[in-house]
């Protein structure tokens, strides 16, 4: 059941263009979701949930308040602390989704071992993130002390809830000790990344990326705003 506790929220609280590019990304790696049964957390206002189940899912639904007005299926929706263990049996899901939701919770790794517990054997799962690896982001860290979308309101709180910045690095480390694989990163498409702005980036791009990992000296990750993992279990 879910308690009557009701916060205004947006009906689309992620960064824009997030749930057309993470829909793109689920079309990439499942033929349909007829009739699969799909994780969305957290689900804030239910939109993303809504799309799921028009496109035929059995959508789980879960976040830790009552978001008001919910758009999506009620049905299977509850409420669910993800710093905890989710209320939901081991390997039963084809697909979970979690937009914009790690980097609100105070242990990425205990989430990922959920993730892995609760999603079946060929199953995927798709999580998106602020992209603090970015160009963007990194200028934002130099001139301002901090990764972008995590200023600090005060000393206890950062801007939209957020707790932990992802990086690219403890993805990579986490999703290997939670028993799973990155299979494909890809970004959310930033419109200022265009014309001279491109050129710019791309001229200083091998500079600035020369003491990184290899894998992380291309394009990904540094373009765009928001990062998408999608991850699979390596057994």
């Amino acid at each position: 059941m879910i308690e009557k506790v009701t916060t205004p929220w947006p009906a689309h609280a992620a960064a824009v263009g997030t749930h057309d590019t993470v829909i793109k990304v689920i079309n990439q790696h499942l033929t349909s979701l007829e009739g699969k049964r799909v994780c969305d957390l957290p689900c804030g206002a239910g939109l993303f949930s809504k799309q799921l189940d028009d496109k035929g899912a059995e959508v789980y639904a879960f976040d830790i308040e009552d978001v008001q007005p919910y758009l999506g299926p009620k049905e299977k929706r509850a409420l669910a602390n993800a710093n905890d263990s989710l209320p939901i049996d081991s390997n039963i899901f084809d697909l979970i989704v979690s937009i914009e939701g790690i980097e609100h919770v105070e242990n990425g790794s205990h989430l990922l071992r959920e993730m892995a517990r609760c999603i079946q054997g060929d199953g995927k799962i798709i999580i998106s993130t602020p992209n603090v690896d970015s160009f963007r982001s990194r200028i934002v860290s130099i001139w301002k002390g901090y990764p972008k979308y995590f200023n600090p309101l005060d000393m206890e709180q950062k801007a939209s809830g957020h707790l932990q910045p992802v990086d690219m690095v403890f993805m990579h480390g986490a999703a290997r000790r939670a028993g799973l694989e990155i299979i494909d990163i890809q970004t959310v498409p930033n419109k200022r990344d265009k014309g001279i702005g491109l050129w710019l980036q791309e001229l200083v791009r091998p500079w600035l990326t020369k003491s990184l990992p290899e894998k992380m000296r291309g394009k990904i990750p540094f373009y765009g705003d928001v990062i998408i993992y999608v991850l699979k279990k390596t057994v």
